[in-house]
């Protein structure tokens, strides 16, 4: 009889019932969104599918009956990897990375009078402890004691005995550790601080001035951009103020849209690109690109994010859109030109026939799917993004690495925008300088706002 496991669930974030299903020898067929993807990745005892594809589930199922091989190299990899989530080896794991800091704070070799560290602070001994105990761990799928233990009273004493060891070896290494890293402590700070020297413009601007008016056509966002550019000449020069440009745009498109209107990516210290989603810096020293891509801001809004899953969701979304239409007309497409690992793009043409955002977003959470869904550009372009991205976040993780004084900091809107105007304003509400720019607005209105603020002096 050829059993096993199946977890299609649209958002796993982990999969406990996973693993008891490798522990028991159950090969698995699960969701790629999650846990399950790392799981898989250690066991490798089944096949990953896309929970939206009723197809490609029913395939992996049918797979694995059909091929026993197959099934009985799931079962095995199962049964001969469980042992990496016990919790020895994750104590192991865990005192693994800890020590990988070692090299950063010399202290752990040494105490400030110069003498060695003993040899219990070290945690390497800690790791061997570790090593030793999970080499005797034996799993018992049939709940039958272990051969080689013996009795059942030693199986207990030996069972709390290692026990004692587990807590002993990481109370021990903990104790050290906690020592050395308030020794360290001034090493530290200085190493974060000579991080946020890689780009120091940020740091050194009296003020910052956020460019985030959305128009329908590149040319009205050129102008506007042109206008605050050159009301604020004089104070660029001298180096006093930097300028960020947020737009519902792509890097290659902000690229393009500079050229255009005659402007150097140099013109500004960062950009927010895609509706929050990406965000860059300019650069003067790479030969290959005039930016920089920050991926440090993609580890604080990855997550949920659905990746190709949730692409392919939307692709069968525009589809079910498009075959509504006579003549096999295609009102949504998508852009792939301008996609991005965190931004699925696509073309709008006929604003007026696709569902209002707030239905759209309805939907994605019916299905499941976190994101964030933006018609940009007078609805003429959708851009889906993580639910943790915004031009607002983007903002906000500029003033928490960088040191980026909020106060200091001046937010031109427009006086309507993208689905996400009302995000990015409540976003920006911590921001005391808000400024809203018009049609007929010109440098001096610009600079006559910022001096009703207090920003600039008359």
């Amino acid at each position: 009889m050829w059993v096993f496991f199946i977890n299609p669930a649209f958002i796993e974030p982990f999969g406990l019932t996973l693993i008891e299903a490798a522990a028991y020898g159950l090969p698995i067929v699960a969701t790629r969104n999650g846990g399950p993807v790392d799981i898989h990745r250690v066991l490798d005892n089944g096949l990953l599918v896309d929970p939206h594809d009723q197809q490609s589930i029913a395939d992996a199922l049918l797979k694995l009956v059909a091929d026993k091989q197959l099934w009985a190299k799931c079962r095995q990899n199962g049964l001969k990897n469980i042992h990496l989530f016990s919790w020895p080896e994750h104590c192991k794991t865990y005192l693994t990375k800890i020590a990988s800091c070692k090299p950063r704070h010399p202290q752990w070799q040494r105490t400030d009078d110069g003498t060695e560290n003993s040899d219990t602070d070290s945690p390497g001994d800690s790791l061997r402890d570790i090593q030793d105990i999970s080499l005797n761990l034996k799993f018992s799928l049939d709940g039958h004691k272990n051969e080689a233990s013996g009795n059942p009273e030693n199986s207990d004493e030996n069972a709390v005995d290692g026990k004692s060891k587990l807590e002993n070896a990481v109370l021990t290494w903990s104790k050290g550790f906690v020592r050395d890293t308030r020794k360290a402590g001034f090493t530290e700070k200085s190493d974060q601080n000579t991080g946020t020297g890689k780009f120091p413009a940020l740091r050194r601007r009296k003020h910052i001035f956020v460019i985030a008016v959305d128009c329908d056509t590149n040319t009205d966002t050129l102008e506007t951009a042109g206008k605050i550019l050159e009301a604020f000449g004089k104070e660029k020069t001298e180096g006093s103020v930097g300028f960020i440009l947020s737009t519902s745009m792509s890097i290659s498109e902000v690229h393009s849209f500079l050229v255009s209107g005659g402007l150097s990516p140099s013109d500004f210290d960062a950009f927010v690109c895609n509706s929050g989603s990406d965000l860059y810096y300019s650069s003067l020293t790479s030969e290959d690109s005039p930016f920089v891509l920050d991926l440090y801001y993609h580890s604080h809004i990855e997550y949920r994010w659905g990746g190709e899953g949730l692409r392919k969701s939307l692709v069968r979304w525009t589809a079910s859109i498009n075959d509504k239409m006579a003549d096999n007309e295609r009102i949504v497409v998508e852009n792939e030109q301008v996609l991005t690992e965190y931004c699925y793009a696509f073309k709008v043409q006929k604003p007026g026939m696709v569902p209002p955002v707030k239905e759209l977003r309805k939907l994605m959470r019916i299905h499941a799917l976190r994101c964030h869904v933006i018609y940009c550009q007078n609805g003429t372009k959708l851009n889906v993004i993580p639910i943790m991205a915004s031009r607002s976040q983007a903002l906000r993780y500029l003033y928490v690495r960088w040191g980026v004084d909020l106060s200091n900091i001046v937010v031109f809107v427009g006086e309507s925008g993208d689905t996400d105007y009302e995000g990015c304003l409540v976003g920006c509400t911590k921001l005391p300088n808000i400024v809203q720019m018009t049609e007929d607005c010109s440098g001096s209105d610009i600079r006559s706002s910022l001096e009703k603020v207090g920003v600039l002096k008359g």
